[in-house]
């Protein structure tokens, strides 16, 4: 027993506190978030950010139907006056693709898309743990032995695509997932341990997130050195 807690707090508890600072801490300082108290204002504004995602993408949609009935509108008329309609502009084509708004912070998103919170914090660490291992594996295929590209085929490279597209649904499952990639023994412990990592996470956000950041930054190379 004590050997299993010894595991979970330094397999378990350990990673997903640090992984979830870095992630909420690094969303505050770039504006994704705004400061909280506790897990019930954390997950309020995620549903809150997903329910303006939803009205935003409904939106985005109508505008873009709308363009495309404005669009066949303007060609008929052009086909009948025999001139070229050169161009019509999307709504879609004013937000580009790596703009701040579709892009953003990658791994804040990602984490909204699994519902945020505990729930979907677990799922992006367990989808970066199986991305990591399958990648791992694949490179492995690739620089094996014999030549360096005997085992490149199109196969394997649709067996790739679509083993990235199943481990969205295993991430989903992570309370699951996570013992086929790790020596859990008690799934409950583990469980606790995972989400006492979360708990503290959030206390080191809102209590010294700022000041934790600030020590981080000092560690690392400035632009200019």
């Amino acid at each position: 027993m004590v050997f299993e807690i010894l595991k979970a707090t330094f397999l378990g508890s350990l990673p997903v506190m640090i992984f979830t600072f870095l992630i909420l801490q690094w969303s505050i300082r770039s504006g994704r978030l705004q400061a909280f108290d506790g897990d019930a204002t954390l997950r309020q504004q995620y549903k809150d950010q997903i329910k303006a995602q939803k009205a935003e993408t409904k939106a985005q949609k109508a505008e873009i139907k709308e363009a495309k009935k404005k669009a066949k509108a303007e060609a008929r008329k052009a086909s009948r006056e025999n001139k070229v309609l050169r161009e019509v502009v999307s709504p879609a084509e004013n937000n580009p693709l790596f703009s701040k708004k579709r892009g953003g912070d990658m791994m804040h998103n990602k984490i909204m898309s699994f519902g945020g919170g505990f729930y979907g914090t677990m799922a992006v660490l367990t989808y970066i743990l199986i991305e990591l291992i399958e990648i791992w594996q694949f490179l492995g295929k690739i620089f094996g032995p014999g030549s360096l590209f005997d085992n490149i085929g199109i196969n394997m490279l649709v067996a790739f695509i679509i083993n990235s597209v199943m481990n969205f649904v295993s991430a989903m499952l992570w309370f699951k997932t996570l013992g086929d990639y790790l020596p859990v023994g008690n799934g409950w412990i583990w469980l606790g341990a995972a989400y006492l990592g979360y708990i503290t996470a959030l206390k080191l956000v809102t209590h010294h997130g700022n000041d934790i950041w600030e020590k981080i930054h000092s560690f690392l190379p400035t632009p200019n050195s």
